[in-house]
């Protein structure tokens, strides 16, 4: 399946279960186009497009009742599959035609599912996981691509400049060893020979380091894990980036740890706060690339290469850009590195 091409034929997580109440509905942009997500009366979520037929007010601003979106200029209400099921003053009973195109909804993994319906389905793009676990989430929107944003989460060899003394430091690299595989849906790489990094974050969190991974898989998931000397899991981050309306970009994260002394209300407390830090250096820097990437489009053969270049520490960057064109790795080998981290 080509990204590109068919987008909505992938399932895009749009807002946590939790986000998601029984009441009001959620106002949500999918790959430029307004939706309204909100819960039917057996609590399903349903998703349709953000306007109302009648007079196209956003539906989004209404409320729900009786498992239907209601419509804040005229009170006209749409179950999940688009038909209406009142129209106030009318007389009218509802009409059995869908007046709405709906789009296929799903409550799964702490997330509200969206997709098109019309396309072949695809399965939910998640990470695995395990029992024993302490996970919050955080959310965010930033002006940048999907491409930019998933490079930059995955790229471990920023984190000395743009996250100085939080991750890691520039002054106290280590050797390590960086092997890269294609996965069935994407690509990852893992790390080994690396003790604890030097920033603040893996002091206070991380007991010993065994060995870490970077991975994206399509259509949009990207994710850094971190395990123990004895292959327990430590930290798993999890951001699904969801494009939203042009230049926008919707980021869900999940912040998982495995439980142990320490409770997990506690731990929310401590890491919260110090991931947002992370979290807004990253949205610093990504806009302003972003936003530079834009200052030259008209120019940029005239100052130097038209095209980003890689590196050799660009482990996963040349191919993630390839799954977000075509779907699929290309001419791909799996190889071992070492390199200065």
């Amino acid at each position: 399946m080509n990204p590109t091409d068919q987008p909505l034929a992938y399932w895009w997580p749009l807002a946590t279960s939790q986000q998601l109440g029984v009441s009001q509905p959620l106002a949500r942009v999918l790959h430029g186009r307004p939706l309204v997500l909100f819960r039917e009366r057996d609590g399903r979520p349903a998703a349709l497009p953000d306007r109302c037929p009648h007079r196209f007010a956003p539906l989004s601003a209404g409320c729900v009742r009786d498992g239907a979106v209601e419509c804040p200029y005229h009170g006209w209400r749409f179950n999940g599959a688009g038909q209406c099921t009142r129209a106030p003053g009318s007389l009218d009973e509802g009409s059995s035609a869908a007046l709405l195109q709906p789009l296929q909804a799903l409550d799964a993994h702490g997330l509200i599912w969206v997709r098109d319906a019309k396309l072949p389905a695809p399965a939910l793009p998640c990470s695995a996981m395990q029992e024993g676990l302490d996970l919050f989430w955080m959310h965010d929107k930033v002006r940048c691509s999907l491409q930019e944003a998933a490079e930059n989460f995955l790229d471990a060899f920023h984190t000395h400049f743009v996250h100085a003394g939080w991750i890691r430091r520039d002054h106290k690299r280590q050797r390590v060893i960086a092997d890269i595989r294609a996965l069935e849906d994407g690509i990852e790489a893992r790390y080994s020979e690396e003790s604890l990094q030097t920033g603040l974050i893996s002091r206070l969190f991380e007991g010993s380091r065994g060995e870490s991974f970077g991975r994206f898989r399509l259509p949009g998931l990207a994710e850094i894990e971190y395990r123990d000397a004895r292959g327990r899991l430590t930290l798993l981050i999890t951001a699904w980036l969801v494009p939203a309306e042009a230049g926008d970009l919707q980021v869900i994260a999940r912040i998982a740890t495995r439980r142990g002394w320490l409770p997990g209300w506690l731990k929310r407390v401590l890491m919260r706060p110090l991931f947002g830090v992370v979290l807004r250096q990253d949205k610093r820097i990504l806009e302003a690339v972003s936003a530079n990437q834009q200052r030259f489009a008209d120019c940029a053969e005239q100052w130097g290469p038209a095209q980003m270049l890689d590196g050799r520490q660009d482990l996963l960057a040349p191919w993630i850009r390839q799954l977000l064109l075509t779907g699929q790795l290309d001419d791909f080998a799996a190889r071992r590195l070492e390199l200065e981290l």
